[in-house]
């Protein structure tokens, strides 16, 4: 019996994020080139489908189109970490503070269930001593439940942008321990109470702070050649 074949978009779906998790995970390395060959053979896929998970993953920053050479894996930079950081720190506590404002009682349901599975994946993490995929999804969700009230399509769409281009900072400039002495846990626990209180004055300072700290480490990182998992 031959089986259909899967709907382009999903197949593209499916490329992009095997492309994407190889990213973060560094099998992919900053600045390699994405030839074409090569990911149709690693990927078991078409052109058509492999360019089209290029473009959603240049739309993240993930990957860069450069003149002659054609698509690359983003490369690593104090200076464009010190930009994304700026623009970081303005819009996030903004739509923080909106979503405070605006949300409703199923965002903040949303926000005590994430919380609650980051928790989880945290003291996981703190037992073998290092963050796996699961941390790294958690740790997503929890944020993008913590913007999720604001009612503005388009804030909620360039903070997730921004955070989708840092992420990959997260996973590749610096160690584990190198935030041994920073309370990560009590830091988003701290976001979430500051929510449900409907604290809209302190909850995005409190963004503010956390995106700054995480930001710092990050270039440290990237100047000692280490990877991320902050």
């Amino acid at each position: 019996m031959i089986r259909p074949s899967k709907p382009r978009q999903t197949r593209t779906a499916e490329v992009y994020e095997r492309i994407r998790a190889d990213i973060f995970a560094a099998r992919l390395k900053p600045g390699q080139r994405l030839k074409f060959p090569d990911l149709c053979a690693t990927y078991e896929t078409s052109v058509g489908v492999a360019r089209e998970a290029l473009v959603r993953l240049a739309a993240d920053r993930l990957v860069s189109v450069q003149a002659h050479q054609g698509y690359t894996v983003a490369e690593l930079s104090i200076e464009q970490l010190t930009d994304l950081t700026a623009a970081r720190v303005e819009l996030e506590p903004l739509t923080f503070r909106k979503a405070i404002l605006e949300g409703d009682e199923h965002w903040e349901s949303g926000i005590v269930a994430t919380h609650h599975l980051l928790a989880l994946r945290e003291q996981a993490s703190r037992s073998s001593k290092e963050r796996d995929a699961s941390w790294y999804a958690a740790h997503e969700d929890f944020h993008a439940a913590l913007l999720a009230g604001c009612r503005s399509r388009r804030l909620r769409e360039v903070t997730q942008m921004l955070r989708a281009e840092a992420e990959l900072y997260r996973h590749w400039a610096a160690p584990l321990g190198a935030d041994v002495k920073r309370d990560l846990a009590g830091e988003h626990r701290a976001l979430a109470d500051a929510a449900l209180a409907r604290d809209a004055e302190l909850g995005p300072e409190l963004l503010h702070r956390h995106i700054a700290c995480t930001t710092e480490i990050l270039a440290r990182g990237i100047s000692e050649g280490t990877e991320v998992q902050a």
